[in-house]
């Protein structure tokens, strides 16, 4: 299980299991299969942030990140990615 927090100045936290996202926000939390995650995207923008994009089936889930998480999010984006290629329902 990988857990992270994706700022310092932002309360959000997303967890993974190898089979379920889970995203908590400030205002409550998502939870989704791995086999609703089409994509998972985790580059750098040039102002020292970096976007997280999580494409869902309808509609992508966009999050940014500060340098303090890049590290643990580049892991939970590796992990994801590798749970899309075996994850069959």
């Amino acid at each position: 299980m990988i857990k992270v927090r994706l700022s310092e100045s932002d309360p959000t936290i997303l967890s993974f299991d190898g089979e379920v996202l889970e995203c908590f926000f400030i205002d409550g939390s998502r939870r989704f299969h791995i086999s609703h995650i089409e994509g998972v995207q985790f580059e750098p923008n040039n102002k020292g942030k970096y976007l997280l994009t999580i494409k869902l089936k309808h509609s992508p889930l966009l999050l940014w990140v500060d340098e303090a998480g890049a590290a643990k999010v580049r892991e939970l984006a590796a992990e994801m990615q590798k749970g899309m290629g075996s994850t069959k329902v």
